[in-house]
């Protein structure tokens, strides 16, 4: 077989890949070129010439992979050219400054609410409603926990973090039901401080960033729904419906078994 001929065989390949014609080992013996491809015939006195050095080594490794061998040996006889990166193929690169600045702020932001937390914990049990005061105490103890594994998290992967001051958190409301209105808020805006973090993490390919924060996501969208339907049950509750949450709320806070 010659050169030519080889990379003839070679076009043809090409030719009939690009336009979905499979040849199996049995047909490639007896099938028969479309007409189209009596064009290409001139090119293999050319073809001849510029691929005799490596006619050999393609038609090892074409005629091995027709009779079912393993392609390792064809590929170490022709080198294959590499492949321009896919148009929407992952990036990655460094963190951007804007993800590190989020992620050191969570920190911060997690404490906060933590407080404020805290500061309903008190106001409830001021008013002998100590069952909301020990589920307020609970979620305290967990934004806290947020806070650190966040922290935990950027020290492992040498991000630089700087706490910032928190801000005094709300003391006073006229209702429970404003209490429940400020901490819904509260866990609202945590959402969006964290899906900030995603974003910034996804724009400069830190997908590991993002998968650390699936968890606090999934959390975010369960403290929404549970503040939510607290407060919907709480506004115009009667004083003994009022009672009876706050009962509710003390034991799902008791069988947490922090308190």
């Amino acid at each position: 077989v010659s050169g030519g001929e080889i990379a003839m065989i070679r076009l043809e390949l090409l030719y009939f890949e690009r336009r979905g014609i499979h040849i199996s080992k049995n047909q490639s013996d007896t099938f028969q070129r479309p007409a189209p491809m009596k064009i290409l015939a001139p090119l293999c006195v050319i073809a001849n010439a510029a691929f005799a050095p490596t006619a050999a080594g393609f038609s090892a490794g074409y005629l091995s992979q027709l009779n079912g061998a393993g392609t390792k040996g064809a590929a170490s006889a022709v080198a294959t050219p590499s492949q321009p990166a896919q148009p929407g193929a992952a990036v990655f690169s460094d963190p951007s400054q804007e993800m590190l600045s989020l992620l050191s702020k969570q920190v911060s932001v997690e404490l906060m609410a933590s407080q404020q937390y805290m500061q309903a914990s008190i106001w409830f049990r001021a008013r002998n409603m100590d069952g909301m005061a020990a589920w307020m105490l609970d979620e305290s103890d967990e934004e806290r926990g947020h806070g650190k594994e966040i922290l935990e998290f950027a020290m492992k992967n040498h991000y630089k973090v700087v706490l910032e001051p928190l801000d005094a958190p709300q003391a006073e409301w006229n209702t429970p039901a404003d209490v429940w209105q400020n901490i819904l808020a509260l866990e609202e805006n945590n959402t969006q401080n964290l899906l900030r973090i995603a974003s910034a993490a996804d724009q400069c390919g830190q997908y590991g960033v993002k998968a650390f924060l699936d968890p606090f996501h999934v959390e975010q969208i369960e403290a929404e729904d549970k503040v939510g339907g607290i407060l919907a049950k709480v506004r115009g509750a009667s004083d003994t419906l009022l009672w009876e949450i706050d009962h509710l709320l003390g034991q799902e806070a008791e069988a947490e078994g922090h308190h």
